[in-house]
């Protein structure tokens, strides 16, 4: 029995929009909220020496120098994972060492955080503050 072209088409059309929402519910799942929290560090002394104070032995202030410089920034979180933040450092460079939670979400197509929110641990409590 020969099908017709209209049903094949029309087999065919059904079969891609079924992978379309699959791909457009995966893609919103991917795209989902997340909290990240730790010491906000500048990526290369923390690469190199694991430091994560913004005073580093005699080189007072050294990690906000380096953020300030435009070098990378990153929160280490309590089990050390590093999440690479995807924001200009020099605008962060001042929250160097301190106890930071972002809102955001990692990026699509590369492995760094986008925050969208931004807290400053003071005096053991969250405080909202604006993005830089």
């Amino acid at each position: 029995m020969r099908k017709s072209p209209i049903v094949v088409l029309f087999a065919v059309l059904l079969m891609v929009f079924a992978v379309a929402v699959m791909l457009s519910a995966q893609e919103k799942a991917a795209a989902k909220s997340e909290t990240v929290a730790g010491t906000l560090v500048d990526l290369k002394c923390y690469a190199a020496a694991g430091l994560l104070t913004n005073d580093h032995g005699s080189a007072k202030g050294c990690g906000a120098a380096c953020a300030s410089g435009g070098l990378p920034v990153g929160v280490v979180d309590a089990n050390k994972k590093v999440h690479v933040l995807g924001v200009s450092a020099p605008d962060y460079a001042s929250y160097v060492g301190q106890e930071l939670r972002f809102t955001g979400m990692h990026g699509k197509h590369a492995d760094i955080f986008i925050p969208e929110k931004l807290e400053v641990k003071e005096n053991g409590k969250w405080v909202e503050k604006k993005l830089p």
